[in-house]
């Protein structure tokens, strides 16, 4: 009986919320002065992007459509000078942190197997990760952090194995990618060239 109640109040409530939102929608729609308010937005909103994409030393001073991917590289066998694909956010370009959890040589382990490429592909730029010591378990588990975006547009983010022998990657190993805004470049890139033309 308690659960019957719990669910009925449950759909009532769903229903009502469904109901506000139908007269909210129709009420923005209708009222002159809401349609001015989301014109005013889209045209700051519009503003703001061109001022991004022509300005390629802008420093992004908010968290507003801050993302987060987890990568789990388990079971993931690659040779040497293969590379994986990780992310991409084509036709955007993205700004943001990358942390590398991945086997390392424990004689140097300040020097990576692994190089993160970035760039809009085809042309992709290798990034040096930087060593946290103070977070690695050499030679198992070693942490590296670097950046990406600040300077040419990057969609395009890939992890290449630089160690001039096959690594197999195991359970904690993982990239994190976090992405602290995009923007539309003003340059197409080659996939967007292609896109266009229907290839």
């Amino acid at each position: 009986m308690m659960i019957a109640q719990t669910t009925m109040i449950a759909g009532c409530l769903a229903i009502l919320i469904y109901i506000a939102i139908v007269i909210s929608v129709n009420s923005v729609g209708r009222d002159p002065t809401s349609q001015n308010l989301l014109d005013t937005l889209l045209r700051s909103d519009t503003l703001r992007d061109e001022q991004i994409s022509k300005s390629l030393n802008y420093v992004h001073k908010s968290d507003t459509g801050m993302s987060m991917q987890n990568v789990l590289l388990n079971g993931i066998n690659l040779s040497s000078n293969q590379f994986l694909p990780l992310f991409d956010s084509t036709p955007y370009a993205s700004k943001g942190h990358i942390e590398l959890s991945v086997p390392c040589d424990s004689s140097s382990p300040e020097i990576s197997y692994f190089q993160v490429l970035v760039g809009r592909a085809p042309n992709v730029t290798a990034l040096t990760p930087a060593y946290v010591k103070e977070v690695s378990v050499p030679p198992d588990m070693c942490i590296y952090h670097t950046q990406f975006g600040f300077g040419d547009p990057v969609s395009d983010i890939l992890l290449k194995n630089t160690a001039g022998k096959s690594i197999v990657l195991g359970g904690p190993h993982a990239v994190v990618i976090s992405t602290h805004e995009t923007y539309t470049p003003t340059v197409p890139s080659f996939k967007d060239i292609q896109h266009k033309a229907g290839y």
